[in-house]
């Protein structure tokens, strides 16, 4: 194996746990930030009369699932930015990808600040002074500064790039399989548009990746992670021909058993030339 390849598979072994961590970290992190956001907005009516006197009156709790849900989002960059050097190290990724990858989480915490700051200051002013009615909660949300929510566009929208190119990269180069490629696609696609308050592909696949880096993959990691080349991800059939094949290696040879015991040797038919003979003597 080349030295180049040696050093590049050290470090990817050895990162590579750490990226494992925080893939596992991100998920977890992920559902308690949604667990303690759901609990601070339980049992709320859907209007904003109702939701701005639960964030005045739970506003710590608030600030805790956006603090958890940022940190979450950082382990996730630090992830993609050691699939991205792995992928690199394989195959050539476009330019405009490593930028994506540290932007993405400046952006969404920048957003999630601005945006909390406005609406607890919101919320208070509209518990505290003025009539508590539906108008003028109406009114007041309305009055919510553009920056945050500009920036989380604009963070969403690269983390979602990243997620994809990276992810799309790194099928390509060996490093994940089909299925894992797919769902991250997938992941990317649903920060856009998202079909559900929970995040649950992006959680699976956050835990898959986790056990892929820490190498607790089931049947064993692509090709590509040993080789420190591209070598395209063996398919489920392919894997499965493999293991009958090693079956029957592995199978010993049957037992021939005891060897048969030489028979007597069959006598051959008499010469004619000795019939003739014994009826000559008989004369």
């Amino acid at each position: 194996m080349p030295g180049g390849h040696q050093a590049q598979l050290e470090w990817e072994s050895r990162v590579g746990r750490l990226a494992g961590a925080a893939a596992i970290g991100s998920a977890v992190l992920t559902i308690v930030s949604v667990a303690v956001q759901i609990g601070a907005y339980q049992d709320v009516e859907d209007t904003d009369r109702a939701r701005l006197i639960a964030i005045d009156d739970n506003a710590g709790q608030i600030w805790a699932a956006i603090g958890i849900r940022d940190v979450g989002i950082v382990l996730l960059a630090f992830v993609l930015w050691f699939l991205y050097r792995a992928t690199r190290y394989r195959t050539p990724l476009p330019g405009i990808l490593l930028p994506l990858i540290p932007l993405a989480p400046v952006l969404l915490i920048a957003a999630s600040i601005i945006n909390q700051s406005d609406i607890v200051s919101i919320a208070s002013e509209f518990v505290d002074e003025g009539q508590q009615t539906e108008t003028r909660a109406e009114n007041l949300a309305d009055d919510l500064a553009p920056v945050g929510s500009a920036l989380g566009v604009g963070g969403t929208l690269a983390l979602a790039l990243a997620l994809l190119l990276i992810s799309l990269n790194a099928m390509r180069a060996g490093l994940l399989s089909r299925f894992m490629g797919i769902i991250g696609i997938i992941t990317g696609a649903l920060l856009v548009l998202p079909l559900a308050p929970i995040p649950v592909v992006q959680v699976f696949w956050l835990g898959a990746l986790g056990a892929l880096f820490l190498d607790r993959w089931p049947g064993g990691r692509g090709p590509a992670w040993e080789t420190g080349e591209a070598e395209p991800w063996p398919s489920a059939a392919q894997l499965r021909a493999e293991a009958v094949g090693d079956q029957l290696r592995d199978r010993p040879d049957p037992d021939p058993g005891p060897a048969p015991e030489p028979g007597p040797e069959p006598q051959g038919p008499e010469h004619p030339t000795s019939k003739k003979r014994k009826r000559k003597r008989r004369r």
